[in-house]
């Protein structure tokens, strides 16, 4: 066997023991591109050492291939955000934003730390003077109400029941989001469930859950760009062998306040 043969084959198996061993990125290695090589080789291949090393590159390779797999795995993972985007987020903040963000997020301990004798002798002489439950329990009022019925029209002013069947308003909503999205193909999340109350648009997005988990609808996440996208389908689809994720978005009332005064 000639010496660059063999040097090839001594190079891929340490290439893959680098991976496995000392951390090595596993895309770093031209899988597929030795592949090739080994397999012009092997025809010239006749010794049992030579084939010994053939298997040895051969192996390494397919362990390559598995790194790969669990990277991408462990990268897919929807709770996960890369670090590299993380710092792409931060370079492309304002100092008035890194301000803005430190302020929220900020939550000095500087009143535990500093409990002056005055502070505790004000604390001990409230809990020697506060009367016991007993004593406090007494002085409430109470009315004992009894439950009684609701009429049907009440409970669709309140929103617990509505007049229109759950299938009828599910098809409603799945041909709103066609037509807003249009030739566009997609269109932000926020942008469609915001309504001007704010019980409108909790119940567009509870919506919209079924939209997705039904097949109407694909959802996106764009951690960068910190959006969220909305795809319709043009119709229905069973997402059998596709991997779903359960994702969590919060609608409080303080946030569609907010969006209401950037968007109008």
């Amino acid at each position: 066997m000639k010496g660059e043969q063999q040097e090839l084959m001594l190079r891929i198996i340490d290439l893959c023991e680098s991976v496995k061993k000392r951390g090595l990125d596993p895309f770093d290695v031209e899988v597929r591109e030795f592949f090739d090589r080994l397999r012009e080789l092997l025809p010239k291949l006749q010794r049992q050492s030579e084939l010994y090393l053939d298997i040895q590159a051969v192996l390494g390779l397919a362990e390559v291939v598995f790194q790969q797999e669990e990277w991408i795995k462990h990268k897919s993972s929807m709770l996960y955000l890369d670090p590299l985007l993380i710092m792409l987020k931060l370079h492309a903040l304002s100092i008035r934003d890194l301000a803005e963000i430190l302020v929220r997020a900020w939550h000095p301990i500087i009143d535990l730390e500093c409990l002056s004798p005055t502070g505790i002798r004000e604390a001990k002489e409230y809990w020697t003077n506060l009367p016991s439950l007993d004593e406090r329990w007494r002085d409430l009022e109470t009315t004992e109400i009894m439950t009684g019925e609701v009429a049907r029209r009440e409970l669709t002013r309140m929103g617990i029941l509505s007049d229109e069947d759950f299938a009828v308003m599910l098809d409603k909503t799945w041909r709103e989001l066609k037509d807003s999205v249009g030739d566009r193909g997609e269109m932000s999340y926020w942008d469609f469930i915001s309504e001007k109350s704010f019980e409108d648009t909790v119940l567009k997005a509870w919506l919209v859950s079924f939209l997705v988990s039904y097949g109407y609808a694909t959802l996106e996440l764009r951690p960068l760009e910190e959006e969220i996208v909305l795809r319709p389908l043009s119709k229905p689809e069973k997402l059998e062998h596709v991997a779903t994720f359960s994702i969590p978005i919060s609608i409080s009332r303080e946030e569609w306040l907010r969006r209401r005064r950037e968007h109008g």
